[in-house]
């Protein structure tokens, strides 16, 4: 494991991130060294080289010397619906756990991210992303807490979306992912007003961008980008009123051999924390059920386990804020999305640009036909001048009404279009146009994205099983990706519900009746869980007994051994993503679905929190075993008693044993397979009705009733 221990400023090399204790200067400076070499990357990129062109021919503004005013931009009606059909997800993600103890925390951790899914519109934020990252070739979503009311109000979590111009990472590796960078600069243009809410301290430092000179070429496209598509042309500069804000996001290695105790960011906030120095005495744990210690260790004694970050802003003369990041996470904090990518391209390629010559040509085309059309409808007209009525021939207007023109000889011959036979619009010139489009949408991948939305929209449709199977490569290669990004998402969510979300917040979101005691961890602002658990005494909290004066014995709960911080992380880390958002994954759940169905309905023993998993339904339960076959025979004995104790109680009542029930202790009608159709013995129960199969073919699993309410899963061996 590389580290960096405690150094004097001379002694750093250029890329290592000074330590807090340097003067402000040394370390402002750092950063804009660290934004240079950033702009350096991004400018060697081909989507920023051609960001200019690939702007203009999505926003349809080109010259050419044809006197057409058509102006057709399908272009932009392309991507657009490439971008909604990607956007379309409905959920962050689900979390699970396999520790008895973290369940119910899954569980309202679970129900809290589908409240912030609707808050916090995030189908709007992801789709412009992938807007930007259409356009520009990659794009970014920054979820964060943001305090309402320029910082006053309420704090809600928030996902921000990032242009190639608002992230500026460094050293980079070959993953090319920003999240593995060794730090990136995130840029912000901040109302002033804001600003000054947000940092008070620097109010008097703090300049509107129009007072400040660009330092490089990427920074004044950055101000005029920032001007001209985001803020509006408007006739005042917009930089009056605007501040830039600047968050670097560093991965420091530094390790805490001082000799002493390193109090790390600000007292009273959950970024607070004490780092050990290495080889002191410190918490190791519990065995056997006690606490030992042990000497701290590297791992133990990083002075920025979550990432360090500064914050600086348009005319500061010093870092307004430097110390530890917000979120407990420890990852980069934006997830970059590209829907072109390639290991050569670390910044992803425009979609704009792999279709541009197609589409320039179509333009191009569709203009020379407008042209032509406009001119054969009104063509350039001759006449022969030694024909009387020259006069009137010249102001003669073919589209003028009641117009009567005398002359000699005979008129179509004297006065007639000049405009020559070849120009002409043809079938072939729409041809070519049907060609070209078909082209492009070919290149963009949209018949493949069809095909899944059409997919999505009709499950229940004859044509489903045929849309599966033809979902091309491209819309699975981008909903792979898709997938990705959406897990690190979900991985920070897991991190910052606990951190971000108090116990008053969470009761809005899912209702007292949801809330376990254990939750509260005794303090109502956190949801932490109260206890680690190798706490636990036989599945109960640790307590200490007092017995009152009459002998009534009254349990005080023990405080945790653990601190905060460390109990966070451990509920995140207990917590595994089950599935994530995109734009395949219902499908591809579908045909799982299906076959799932077919064994369970045929007695296949498989145990139905299983199937209830896999069907998305939500809070089941989960049977114990540690295998389907445990889980299935567990379920098996659970019947067998619950028949018993119905048979109990119905006797008690008087109400007799329920139809079709056995003496106690044996299974129902049907055997006890795993389906509701039968016991694996068996075979379980066919449909009623139908032929029996033929064989023809290899089996097939299709859905047959689909429209009548009641479809079931089938296997289909004929043609």
């Amino acid at each position: 494991m590389s580290v960096v221990f405690h150094q004097s400023e001379q002694s750093l090399t250029s890329w290592q991130c000074p330590p807090f204790e340097a003067s402000p200067s040394v370390r402002l400076g750092w950063t804009e060294e660290q934004i240079q070499e950033g702009e350096a990357y991004i400018s060697g990129s081909r989507s920023y080289r051609n960001m200019g062109p690939n702007m203009q021919l999505f926003d349809a503004i080109f010259n050419d010397r044809t006197k057409s005013t058509l102006n057709s931009n399908f272009l932009k009606y392309n991507i657009r619906k490439f971008v909604e059909t990607l956007s379309d997800v409905r959920e962050i993600g689900i979390f699970g756990s396999d520790a008895a103890q973290f369940k119910p925390f899954a569980e309202t951790e679970n129900k809290v991210l589908k409240c912030i899914y609707t808050e916090s519109q995030y189908p709007r934020a992801l789709r412009e992303v992938l807007q930007y990252a259409a356009v520009m070739g990659i794009g970014y979503l920054w979820p964060k807490c943001k305090a309402e009311d320029y910082g006053f109000g309420e704090r809600r979590i928030v996902f921000e979306s990032l242009g190639m111009l608002d992230v500026v990472p460094t050293q980079v590796p070959k993953s090319n992912d920003v999240q593995d960078a060794y730090a990136i600069t995130i840029y912000s243009y901040m109302p002033i007003a804001e600003a000054h809410a947000r940092f008070p301290l620097y109010q008097s430092q703090l300049q509107p961008v129009n007072q400040l000179t660009s330092p490089s070429r990427l920074s004044a496209k950055r101000l005029d980008w920032a001007e001209k598509f985001r803020y509006g042309d408007t006739q005042r500069n917009w930089g009056n009123l605007y501040c830039e804000i600047r968050y670097t996001f560093i991965r420091d290695l530094r390790v805490n051999n001082t000799g002493y105790e390193l109090p790390m960011g600000d007292a009273n906030t959950s970024w607070f924390y004490k780092v050990p120095s290495i080889g002191q005495q410190i918490f190791g744990g519990i065995r056997d059920g006690q606490p030992f210690m042990k000497p701290a260790m590297i791992q133990d004694c990083r002075v920025y386990p979550n990432l360090r970050l500064m914050i600086s802003g348009s005319g500061a003369r010093e870092p307004m804020y430097d110390g530890p990041a917000f979120d407990w996470h420890g990852k980069m904090p934006v997830v970059q999305y590209t829907v072109d990518d390639w290991p050569w391209e670390p910044l992803g390629l425009s979609l704009v640009e792999s279709v541009g010559s197609i589409e320039r040509t179509k333009r191009k085309h569709e203009r020379r036909m407008d042209q032509v059309i406009t001119v054969r409808t009104n063509p350039p007209m001759g006449y022969d001048r030694t024909v009387t009525g020259g006069p009137k021939i010249e102001n003669f207007d073919l589209f003028e009404e009641n117009v009567r023109a005398g002359m000699d000889g005979n008129p179509q011959a004297t006065f007639q279009s000049v405009l020559p036979d070849e120009v002409q619009i043809t079938d072939v010139n729409f041809s070519f146009l049907e060609k070209l489009t078909a082209m492009e949408e070919q290149q963009l991948g949209i018949n493949d994205l069809g095909t899944l939305m059409n997919a999505k929209l009709n499950l229940d449709s004859d044509s489903f099983d045929k849309a599966l199977e033809t979902v091309g490569p491209i819309a699975k290669g981008i909903a792979a990706t898709m997938e990705a990004g959406n897990a690190k998402v979900a991985f920070m969510m897991k991190f910052m519900i606990p951190q971000w979300m108090d116990t008053r917040r969470i009761i809005e979101y899912v209702g007292p009746d949801n809330i376990t005691p254990e939750l509260f961890d005794y303090d109502p602002e956190s949801m932490i869980p109260s206890h680690m658990p190798e706490e636990y005494m036989h599945g109960t909290l640790p307590f200490d007994s007092i017995y009152g004066p009459d002998g009534e014995e009254q349990r005080i709960i023990r405080a945790s051994l653990y601190d905060k911080l460390t109990r966070a992380r451990s509920f995140a880390k207990n917590l595994r993503l089950i599935s994530v958002p995109s734009t395949l994954l219902k499908i591809t759940q579908a045909q799982e679905q299906t076959k799932i169905m077919a064994l369970y309905g045929r007695g296949f023993p498989l145990p139905p929190d299983y199937v209830a998993e896999k069907l998305g339904l939500d809070n089941w339960g989960t049977l114990p075993g540690a295998t389907l076959l445990e889980r299935w025979s567990n379920w098996e004995k659970l019947k067998i008693g619950l028949m018993a104790e119905s048979q109990q109680l119905a006797a008690a009542l008087g109400l007799g044993a329920p139809p079709g029930a056995g003496p106690p202790g044996a299974p129902p009608d049907g055997g006890g397979g795993g389906g509701p159709q039968g016991s694996a013995s068996t075979g379980g129960v066919q449909h009623p009705g139908g032929r029996p199969p033929e064989n023809r073919q290899p089996g097939k699993l299709v859905v047959k009733d689909k429209n009548s309410g009641a479809p079931r899963p089938v296997v289909k061996t004929t043609r």
